[in-house]
């Protein structure tokens, strides 16, 4: 125990290392989107290019990217509240010990565009979706869905604040702060798996529809007497 009874420890802040977060929480917010990017161009349109040719494929899949983009304010939002809180911090320090005033600029804007430009209108003539794989697909999304929380989760915890705010624990409990907010970020892609109106629904209704176009057909010609 220190001389007047305090646990020893130094605590404070460093003006300076609290603006630098600003760009550490900024690239991890760009990075997130590149990658969440990424993971659903490769483990959603790639994959359903090859097995749904249709120009009803194209349009449904050219709304999901909307939808996507969309997404990108809600995640930038999000980081710029953190980025907010880390300055409300500094600035806390800085009031109760006269030191520097951190600022720490908006977070720039998080640009979610999806390339969906591999789904095609048909294949050779043809208009067709392959039933099993992509109910298969379908059935996946959740996993997509928790790769985006892990990716995020990754990223944030690449934040070091222990040189920003110094002791009681301070820098690492802003840290578990980051990777709680990136984690929760994930539910702003529950439209992959959420209810009918959801990407894993809208899929498995176009399985449906199309099973029971190919039945009606096939019933209309099986019943027709030729007279």
């Amino acid at each position: 125990m220190g001389l007047f009874g305090g646990s020893g420890e130094t605590s404070g802040y460093n003006c300076e290392q609290v603006n630098a977060l600003r760009d550490v929480i900024n690239s991890t917010a760009q990075q997130a989107g590149q990658n969440i990017v990424e993971r659903l161009h490769s483990d959603i349109i790639v994959p359903m290019s090859t097995v749904w040719y249709a120009p009803e494929a194209v349009d449904f899949f050219n709304g999901f990217a909307q939808t996507v983009k969309a997404s990108g304010e809600n995640i930038t939002q999000a980081f710029d509240a953190y980025r907010g809180a880390v300055e409300s911090a500094g600035k806390n320090w800085a009031e109760n010990t006269g030191g520097e005033i951190p600022s720490l600029a908006t977070i720039d804007t998080v640009d979610l565009t999806l390339n969906v430009s591999d789904i095609q209108p048909e294949n050779a003539g043809n208009v067709t979706i392959e039933e099993g794989q992509a109910s298969q697909i379908a059935s996946r999304l959740g996993e997509v869905e928790e790769g985006i929380k892990s990716d995020l989760e990754t990223l944030a915890n690449n934040l070091d604040a222990e040189s920003a705010f110094i002791g009681h624990g301070q820098g690492e409990a802003l840290k578990q702060c980051f990777v709680t907010v990136s984690g929760e970020l994930h539910k702003i892609f529950k439209y992959l798996t959420d209810g009918e109106e959801s990407l894993q629904g809208q899929i498995n209704k176009a399985v449906q529809k199309y099973q029971e176009v190919s039945s009606g057909i096939s019933d209309a010609f099986n019943n027709t007497t030729g007279e």
